[in-house]
């Protein structure tokens, strides 16, 4: 009886030594599951940061219109004023029908017109006269417009060594508002001049060139251009060969002489 009295003892505290252990498990495991930190959720103010600078993005694009728009105004406003003036009406949207947006456009300019034609005092021969008495040269295009509210007539003005230029007439008095070189028109002028001033130092003409050309590099010459190139007058002839090849040859336009042929 004392042997199995003394293995009750050694088993009681085994499962007792068992129950402490367990419990030190599960206060550690609990500590443990107190001290870590609370997970964060991220904020969505990234999203709305994103939704902030996107607005500031677009109110800036908005603003640099604005201030283009502005600047387009400014630079087509007119600065002059004429006798007799008009209110401008704004311009409506574009319809969505094509031919009924064609159609009323055609109907306002007509009533623009007549507007126009009413509030004129003098007709287009007194604005034509009065054009060319300041540009002298002939009367290429006369039209009766509006400018910022100023009713004016353009007149388009060709002189004899062939400048043009746009003279604005006040409608109401016939006054010179302002005149203005066609800046396009100038520069061919000059081109041309310059073109007869090569003519004249060449001394053999294209055909010339053009054998000249193709004695060198058989084949058939598209194009022939007078030119001057490092203070030498030359021809350019472009060169097409039966296989396809294309030529540029240059063409001493003083004696004819080839002095360089490249491939194209």
């Amino acid at each position: 009886m004392a042997t199995t009295h003394k293995f009750r003892k050694i088993a009681y505290s085994s499962l007792f030594g068992l129950g402490l252990t367990a419990g030190g498990v599960t206060i550690a495991s609990a500590a443990t599951t107190q001290q870590a930190p609370p997970t964060t959720a991220e904020a969505p103010a990234a999203a709305g940061s994103q939704d902030k600078a996107d607005t500031g993005t677009d109110e800036s694009e908005t603003n640099e219109r604005s201030d283009a728009d502005e600047k387009k105004e400014a630079d087509e406003k007119p600065n002059y004023t004429s006798s007799v003036t008009i209110e401008v009406t704004p311009e409506g949207p574009e319809g969505s029908d094509a031919d009924k947006a064609d159609d009323s456009e055609d109907k306002a300019d007509t009533a623009e017109q007549a507007k126009l034609e009413k509030v004129a005092k003098i007709d287009a021969d007194a604005a034509s006269k009065a054009a060319t008495d300041k540009v002298p040269g002939t009367v290429d295009e006369v039209e009766l417009d509006e400018e910022g509210g100023n009713v004016v007539y353009e007149v388009d003005v060709v002189a004899q060594d062939g400048t043009e230029t746009e003279v604005i007439v006040d409608a109401g008095n016939g006054k010179i508002l302002a005149q203005e070189v066609d800046k396009d028109a100038d520069e061919a002028k000059a081109d041309k001049a310059e073109q007869a001033k090569l003519e004249k130092l060449a001394k053999i003409d294209a055909n010339a060139a053009s054998k000249a050309a193709t004695d060198k590099v058989p084949g058939t010459a598209d194009k022939v251009e007078l030119d001057e190139e490092d203070g030498k007058v030359v021809y350019e002839v472009d060169v097409t060969a039966k296989d396809g090849t294309q030529s540029e040859v240059l063409v001493d336009a003083t004696n004819g002489k080839i002095l360089a042929e490249q491939a194209d």
